[in-house]
């Protein structure tokens, strides 16, 4: 656990909070930042993350078909939860981002690594790729309903470079392209901003995280992304036939704390970003003894 924390938590934490103490320093606006990373760092990312994986096809088709039907469980939950409860139409978008996007990148690809070595790396990066272009076209269509209809929900991720991104990677790598370096490497250069980037989104959204408003909510969007998504991943995984360390390390990644794209969907469509940085640095504290735990479980 120890071991997880100095090399995995305190990392982010210290670049979240630099990010933090400059932003009430100089005044810093969250808005631009997070715009950089939702049209420029994270496609990049994306591209190069799908044009390079080495994943089986069958593989990757099995993992990508847990994380949906993981993802639609949860987002069954988040809405159930929300009319129960009676949010408004920016909250109902907000619990939503909270409990169905979780963090498989700058916390989950190092678990992952640290708990099942290079097999559980691959995983995780195909998992990564695969979660990122689920935030960006159903998290995006989630976070747009808060002003718009279901038919401009459906419309909105074709606005956005992501999905476009991804396509063209997963024709790159199914062609065996080889992109020249003056192509490769901006991109590439890029894509490596998109984390530490949205880690400073963070840490300029934490500021206004402290507010004690909507606990119960923020408690039960924690509880639904660390205890009852690993729940369906496993199940999922399972009924799809995968085991040992696949099925393994993408439950590990399904009990990841929500991500901090989150908090850039939520800014970017005014869906309560202020409720969505609670849950992400509430559930990233809590996080580590949840994962602790589940990783020993399945070991």
């Amino acid at each position: 656990m120890l071991q997880v924390f100095l090399e995995v938590v305190l990392p982010v934490a210290l670049i979240a909070a630099v990010g933090g103490l400059l932003g009430r320093w100089r005044a810093i606006p969250v808005a631009p930042v997070s715009t950089l990373v939702f049209y420029l760092f994270s496609p990049a990312l994306v591209f190069t993350s799908l044009a390079n994986t080495e994943l089986t096809a069958d593989v990757s088709l099995r993992i990508v078909l847990v994380m949906g039907a993981t993802f639609l469980a949860m987002y069954a939950v988040a809405s159930a939860f929300s009319l129960a409860r009676r949010h408004d139409r920016p909250l109902r978008a907000a619990v939503a981002l909270a409990i169905t996007i979780p963090n498989t990148g700058n916390m989950g690809l190092p678990v992952a690594l640290l708990a099942f070595g290079q097999a559980g790396l691959d995983v995780a990066v195909m998992n990564y790729v695969v979660g990122a272009v689920i935030a960006y076209s159903a998290g995006i269509a989630i976070a747009s309903m808060v002003n718009g209809t279901a038919m401009g929900a459906l419309r909105a991720p074709f606005r956005y470079p992501v999905v476009y991104a991804a396509v063209i990677g997963a024709l790159v790598n199914a062609a065996d392209v080889t992109l020249p370096v003056t192509i490769a490497a901006p991109i590439e250069t890029l894509g490596d901003a998109a984390v530490p980037v949205m880690l400073v989104v963070l840490g300029l959204q934490m500021q206004s995280a402290v507010r004690l408003d909507h606990l119960f909510d923020t408690g039960a969007a924690v509880a639904s992304r660390l205890l009852v998504a690993p729940v369906v991943s496993w199940c999922a995984a399972t009924a799809l036939g995968l085991e040992g360390t696949t099925r393994d390390t993408l439950v590990v990644l399904a009990a990841m704390p929500t991500a901090v794209i989150a908090i850039v969907l939520a800014t970017e469509f005014h869906a309560r970003p202020t409720f969505v940085t609670r849950a992400v640095v509430a559930s990233t504290v809590a996080s580590m003894a949840t994962v602790t735990v589940l990783i020993a479980v399945l070991q």
